[in-house]
């Protein structure tokens, strides 16, 4: 299967804020005063672990054009 480098991008990054969302009990977001949400530090460094090991798997899957 190919796909583009930017639905790559998406692709794995909804999966991985998924896996994320659901594998951890503790709470992942944070609001700012203004009322901007993301992710805390610690989700943030899980989160970019998770994607690395689901970019990986597409890998064996996809090519990326």
């Amino acid at each position: 299967m190919q796909i583009t480098n930017e639905q790559f991008l998406e692709l794995s990054a909804d999966i991985a804020g998924a896996w994320l969302e659901d594998a951890y009990l503790d709470d992942v977001w944070q609001e700012e005063d203004n009322g901007d949400m993301h992710y805390t530090n610690d989700a943030q460094d899980r989160f970019n672990d998770i994607l690395d090991t689901v970019q990986d798997m597409l890998n064996n899957y996809v090519e990326v054009l």
